[in-house]
């Protein structure tokens, strides 16, 4: 149940803080008086989108906190999984809103992520307001009050819709996978004949990896073999031949020879004499490598013209596919053949795709009729419920079905369309409930599901806004003993203009604006015996108390 909430900062409310009790508690007061601020503070703290225009002082945060009693309501489990504090007996959730618009959500001082905080609310709180009243003509929301009242009577029902849920979800992940590919493949077989061309094309050219480098090396020596020749000639000359005198590698070796003589009367002419030695095996060695190319320039029988034709031909492949480079038209290479072996399994892809389609709808289909099994089961529940509830509410003729219908095809939710049926006159045909339902009797099969709701599912509190809309008289009396009987089951807060209502609350209080500091603010106190009363009259007359309204609001205690 809801013990204590606290407001601060928020609307129209300075500070508030209300202490709950157990049973049938009632707010009233009138239109305008901040009620609606209160159950916005309560849906705030259950995880509602914040917003920074609802504080009152733009210095101060805004701050809703709740103490909740949960014992007995087997919320451990909860709190474990989502490595939160657990008291067995109750449980503090707070919301913190700065002025510019960031919310800061916490239980037990932990803090939480708003879909977190939302999950917690659905175990400790149920609020209803008026605009749930419009949902409950919505398809949707129908099918969702069977699913949780099927859940109590089935308790698997719950997993099952939830496993349908998430194959569903893989069955629309598959057939958009497959018309992309059903897509793509329409369009690659248009481009497979060009691309196996472009392919063939590449592949006869035979190319292979530093081929171009190596093509334009062999041809520039080629066109340039006379120069190279001369150039090795002369380095092996002057070098090993240079008949003029003796050669230059003879003459080095000479003054190493002379160095190495001297070498012993100072290190510096040993190690000048180490240097040159260096550099006369470097230049042995060049030797050698020079006459080794002139040797292989002079064997080398060089196709030039073929050379020139594979170049000519990478050269124009590059263009023709706009790379930079010789390894780019390689990997372009690469690239269409991943292409084509792409287009080539498409057909495949197809159907693997087709079959794991096949065996997740057969999957669903089971899967759905369970489901539906469920559903109709306690819709027959419902049904007797309703009626008998809409018997108490004066609507004595009233007929209820819960009409569920098997589709064709598959949704999120299943197979069925679920739909509200409604007659309140003998005779009349029964028709979707949106369709010949009135105001009232709209607000009183909704009270009459909210009662189902509370009789059989695990709930501390239920918050109820003006559901006794558009009735008065007897009728209201009617509602009253309805509500009261709820309260037998749950903490029962209700928010009411109506007196009958009202005298039948454990706890009465009333919402009204004071002024202070020349601020209009919002308060909300429990009325005493006498203050009841005195309420109940102007709820009866007005403002202005009659002797009569006085009577009937004594009376109207007396059977509370």
């Amino acid at each position: 149940m809801l013990k204590q909430l606290s407001i601060k900062n928020y609307a129209i409310i300075d500070s508030l803080e209300i202490d709950f009790n157990q049973g049938f508690s009632v707010l009233t007061g009138e239109t305008g008086s901040g009620k609606s601020i209160i159950l916005g503070a309560l849906q705030l703290l259950m995880g509602q989108r914040a917003d920074s225009k609802s504080i009152l002082n733009t210095k101060h945060k805004c701050i809703i906190e709740g103490v909740f009693s949960i014992k007995n309501f087997n919320l451990e489990k909860f709190f474990s999984s989502n490595d939160l504090d657990f008291e067995p007996e109750e449980t503090i959730i707070r919301r913190e809103i700065s002025a510019t618009g960031k919310s800061r959500a916490f239980i037990n001082d932990s803090p939480v992520s708003l879909s977190i905080l939302k999950e917690v609310s659905v175990h400790l709180i149920d609020i209803h307001s008026q605009h749930q009243t419009v949902l409950l003509n919505k398809a949707n929301y129908q099918l969702q009050l069977v699913d949780t009242l099927a859940q109590v009577s089935t308790s698997t029902h719950s997993q099952t819709l939830s496993e349908y849920q998430e194959q569903f979800a893989t069955l629309k992940a598959l057939e958009n996978e497959l018309n992309k590919v059903l897509t793509e493949g329409d369009e690659s077989k248009t481009q497979l004949d060009y691309l196996a061309f472009l392919h063939n094309e590449l592949e006869e050219a035979n190319l292979v990896k530093g081929e171009k480098e190596l093509l334009e090396n062999r041809v520039k020596l080629a066109e340039n073999k006379e120069e190279v020749n001369a150039v090795l000639q002369k380095v092996n000359f002057v070098l090993e031949t240079n008949h003029s005198s003796e050669p230059l590698n003879t003459q080095l070796f000479n003054l190493i020879q002379d160095l190495q003589s001297i070498s012993t009367y100072n290190e510096r002419y040993a190690d000048l004499s180490e240097r040159l030695n260096s550099t006369v095996i470097e230049l042995a060695d060049i030797s050698k490598e020079s006459e080794a190319l002139l040797s292989a320039s002079d064997g080398e029988g060089v196709d030039i013209e073929s050379s020139k034709e594979k170049l000519n031909l990478i050269n124009q492949l590059e263009q023709k596919h706009r790379v930079a480079s010789f390894d780019e038209l390689l990997d372009k290479f690469d690239e269409i053949g991943e292409s084509l072996h792409k287009i080539a399994s498409i057909e495949s892809t197809i159907e693997d795709l087709e079959n794991s389609i096949k065996k997740i709808k057969l999957k669903l289909i089971k899967m759905a009729a369970t489901i539906s099994s469920n559903r109709s089961l306690v819709g027959e529940n419902i049904e007797g419920f309703i009626v008998s509830t809409l018997v108490e509410l004066g609507i004595k003729n009233g007929q209820f079905k819960v009409h569920i219908t098997n589709k064709s095809e598959l949704n999120e939710f299943g197979a069925d369309a679920v739909s509200f049926m409604f007659s309140a006159n003998k005779g009349v045909e029964l028709q979707d409930m949106s369709r010949v339902a009135s105001g009232g009797e709209t607000s009183r099969l909704m009270l009459a599901i909210k009662a189902l709701m509370a009789k059989h599912l695990a709930l501390p509190c239920l918050v109820l806004d003006e559901i006794d809309t558009g009735v008065s008289g007897e009728i209201a009396g009617k509602i009253a003993k309805v509500l009261t009987e709820m309260a037998t089951e749950i903490q029962l807060i209700v928010i009411s203009h109506l007196p009958q209502v009202a005298a039948k609350g454990n706890t009465h209080y009333k919402v009204e604006k004071i002024d202070v500091a020349g601020k209009t603010q919002t308060q909300i106190r429990e009325l005493t015996e006498n203050e009841r009363v005195d309420e109940l009259a102007k709820m009866l007359s007005g403002e202005r108390i009659s002797e009569a309204a006085l009577e009937n609001a004594k009376a109207l205690m007396a059977n509370h």
